[in-house]
């Protein structure tokens, strides 16, 4: 867990065009959202006044919108709107984390229809857009390098949660975590139900071998803009990448391990389960990924330009 900065004690988030502190009541009892988890949500960095990769992260907010039947979804510039005035208003600029959240409105009533999504007079409700910025550092040790555990919850397939759709559905992702926390560990590998490497709590992960990395295909977890930046980082710099189904006996016997996530980039995994993973310390190709992905990060041609005053 990143640890804690004072500063968002004075943070706002935008909700429904206002802005509220991080403990004031602000959404409606009866959205959607709230009621049966009618939301999707994606959240990307801002760095020097640029949110690295934006459009890939409102792309995979509305897909999931789209996915989940939600009676309007709100524009691109929607997003983009709300979340230049939110920045704007708390004067950030740098090392903050924008989750971006979408619910699909008001409910009538409390009902898994989508049907209930109408006010009193019959109509679709609107969407609610809100922004919640945060300070945050980066979650893992990326110096040091992490230890894991495997799971003994599996990610659910595609055939039983459309795992494309970014959303709240995330409590066997959540169990895993605390799992492995009460270990004493970082975090936990989980496998799906046919007994390949689906992905780790809030991070995708990779295994690299021979100098090659392997990471798992997007079915039983969802597409992650951090997981794209790494393997088109491969294609340019010439270095062999693939998509696969990875055994536990693969994972057992990698050179490198690594998780990847929007607030950590590639971070090593030096032990799996009590053993070493390859040497015990994070490996060249890790290494050499996690530093690629440091220059992406300021590169402007990949952050979208918040328009800030700075």
């Amino acid at each position: 867990m990143a640890s804690h900065d004072s500063r968002n004690k004075n943070v706002v988030s935008y909700v429904d065009g206002r802005f509220v502190n991080q403990y004031e009541a602000a959404v409606p009892l009866f959205d959607a959202g709230l009621l049966h988890g009618k939301l999707v949500w994606s959240s990307p960095r801002l760095i020097h006044g640029r949110l690295f990769r934006l459009q890939d992260h409102l792309q995979k907010i509305r897909r999931a919108a789209e996915l989940n039947y939600f009676p309007i979804v709100p524009t691109e510039q929607a997003f983009i709107d709300a979340i230049r005035v939110t920045l704007q208003r708390n004067n950030m600029f740098h090392g903050a984390h924008v989750r971006i959240i979408l619910t699909a409105g008001n409910q009538i009533t409390a009902s898994m229809d989508l049907a209930a999504i109408i006010d009193w007079k019959g109509d679709v409700s609107p969407p609610r857009i809100i922004i919640m910025p945060e300070y945050r550092d980066n979650v893992y040790d990326a110096e040091k390098g992490i230890s894991l555990i495997t799971s003994s919850f599996k990610r659910p397939g595609p055939d039983v949660v459309d795992q494309i759709s970014h959303d709240n559905n995330q409590n066997a992702s959540s169990r895993a975590l605390a799992e492995a926390k009460r270990a004493g560990k970082t975090s936990s590998l989980m496998y799906d139900i046919d007994g390949f490497l689906a992905e780790a709590p809030a991070s995708h992960v990779a295994i690299i071998k021979n100098g090659r990395l392997r990471t798992p295909w997007v079915r039983c977890c969802p597409p992650g803009v951090t997981r794209k930046v790494i393997l088109e980082l491969c294609e340019t710099h010439q270095i062999p990448a693939e998509e696969a189904d990875i055994t536990a006996a693969e994972v057992r016997d990698a050179d490198e391990l690594f998780l990847l996530g929007t607030m950590s980039g590639p971070v090593g995994v030096t032990e799996l389960d009590g053993r070493p993973v390859g040497t015990g310390r994070i490996g060249p190709l890790t290494l050499r990924l996690s530093a690629l992905y440091q220059q992406a990060l300021i590169d402007p041609a990949q952050g979208f330009d918040a328009a800030l005053s700075h």
